[in-house]
């Protein structure tokens, strides 16, 4: 039952069907065209065949049919064709005399349409009248007037076809050659048939290979692409199809990777996170518990100290869990920019100006050289300042008293290249390719004392690929750091 609803089966029982059906019409076709085709070469050659025969016998003598003169006549012209009989009409179509045997004459009565429209020269042959001797056929046929003393009498009817014919007709379709010519078009209709089922195989091999690789896909555990080397370019729409399904295997197994990518990252999120609330949490936790506890026996000077810790973690574990929210935020597909035209050197200076408090705490001097109020940039504004608040931040918490940062910016192509350079620590080539990750700090002494989350640097790269731009850290251990960004130009 299985190989029934094969495709190869399906296609070669619609081939033997549509062969059958075409079979059937053209041979249908064939005899009909064929006969009314000999019908009509019987009919033209025969036309004029009444005329000649009233032209040699006086079928009237004196008013009357001449009996003897017409079947002589008729005798004669069956003699040299068996297959013509001949009746003689009056004016209205009826039959006024045959030499035919008594009784075989059915009908009284010709109907003159057909017989007017063929003496009338009408090309459209052939013309079927009525056969007197079997009144359910119509016979291709010859007429012509005939005439009595110089006035017309009647008509010279003759069938072209008559009984004789249909016997013979039907006494030769046991011929030889019927026979022959019916074993060659079954034949014929066999070596189709099989030719056609040969070249399905041929075409269907391609698709079994391709569903055979498609169930072993199937079965397998979708981590490898499917096993099916397709044609490039492709030959036809199968080769097409064996390479789309093929692309999506490989699509699935990157799929895949990228899932078990995002579950070992989830993973190390939660760590991370969990370790970084951890620690903040503790702290708080112990100094209240130490408040709560020994609160009446401690100075005051003691009890602000541990408030002033108490508090100094919770502003670090706040600043986390808003990154770690503006991080998913930048992260999901519904973030996207808000585009709009600004100019970038007044940006520059407002985030400057709110952090020179910051920076005059820590004898750090921040500088804009070259400032230019006439640059306009293209970008979120409120992402752009994010991206400026943290590369400041990060500056100013690596760069040791007495140092300095500066921003600057470049015209390059229809890009603004923005720079923020500082001369603190530096970054060593080890930390760079990692310096953009998630809760990534440095494993050295000095960067573990900083109170940075370690998303920062994660945010401002998000921002970036948001701008269809990037962010780029040049630094040297000692010998301070430079990011560069770029944004598109005026709109």
């Amino acid at each position: 039952m299985r190989s029934i609803t094969r495709l190869y089966t399906k296609l070669a029982i619609a081939v033997l069907i549509l062969v059958l059906t075409l079979a059937a019409v053209l041979l249908y076709t064939t005899s009909k065209t064929s006969e009314r085709y000999s019908l009509e070469i019987t009919q033209r050659i025969n036309r004029d065949i009444a005329l000649h025969a009233a032209e040699d016998m006086p079928i009237f003598e004196g008013g009357v049919v001449n009996q003897a003169a017409l079947k002589e006549l008729a005798h004669h012209v069956m003699f040299i064709n068996p297959i013509v009989e001949v009746y003689l009409l009056d004016l209205d179509g009826n039959i006024l005399s045959h030499a035919l045997p008594s009784g075989t004459v059915l009908l009284d009565r010709v109907d003159m349409k057909p017989l007017q429209e063929f003496m009338q020269g009408r090309e459209q042959l052939p013309i079927f009248g009525n056969d007197p001797r079997n009144p359910d056929a119509g016979k291709v046929f010859s007429i012509s007037p005939v005439q009595s003393e110089g006035e017309p009498a009647g008509y010279l009817y003759t069938v072209l076809n008559g009984r004789t014919h249909d016997g013979l007709r039907h006494s030769l379709q046991e011929s030889y050659n019927l026979r022959a010519g019916a074993e060659v078009i079954v034949g014929s209709l066999f070596v189709a048939m099989l030719i056609g089922a040969i070249i399905f195989l041929v075409l269907t091999r391609r698709l079994q290979k391709l569903l055979i690789a498609v169930r072993s896909y199937r079965e397998g555990s979708f981590e490898k692409p499917m096993n099916y080397v397709g044609s490039e370019p492709p030959r036809d729409e199968l080769d097409e199809l064996g390479n789309a399904i093929y692309a999506m295997s490989v699509r699935i197994e990157n799929q895949f990777k990228a899932l078990e990518d995002a579950d070992s990252t989830r993973r190390e999120l939660i760590a991370n996170v969990s370790h970084d609330l951890r620690t903040p949490l503790a702290s708080m936790q112990g100094y209240i518990e130490t408040l709560l506890v020994k609160g009446e026996t401690l100075s005051p000077d003691r009890r602000a100290e541990f408030l002033e810790v108490a508090h100094k973690h919770s502003k670090r574990l706040n600043n986390l869990v808003r990154e770690l929210f503006e991080l998913s935020k930048l992260e999901s597909s519904t973030s996207e920019p808000c585009w709009e035209n600004f100019s970038l050197m007044e940006l520059l200076h407002d985030t400057v100006q709110e952090f020179t408090l910051q920076a005059s705490e820590r004898d750090v001097s921040i500088s804009m050289p070259d400032i230019d109020l006439h640059s306009i940039v293209y970008a979120d504004i409120a992402m752009i300042q994010r991206v400026l608040d943290n590369l400041l931040e990060n500056a100013i918490r690596n760069t040791p008293r007495g140092g300095s940062i500066s921003l600057s910016t470049t015209q390059e192509d229809k890009r603004i290249r923005v720079e923020v350079t500082d001369n603190g620590r530096g970054i060593s080539s080890a930390d760079i390719p990692h310096i953009f990750d998630r809760f990534y700090r440095p494993d050295d002494a000095q960067s573990s004392a900083q109170q940075g989350n370690g998303l920062g640097l994660a945010i401002v790269k998000r921002i970036m690929e948001l701008h269809q731009s990037s962010v780029k850290v040049i630094s040297e251990v000692d010998h301070g750091t430079s990011f560069i960004f770029w944004l598109p130009q005026r709109s």
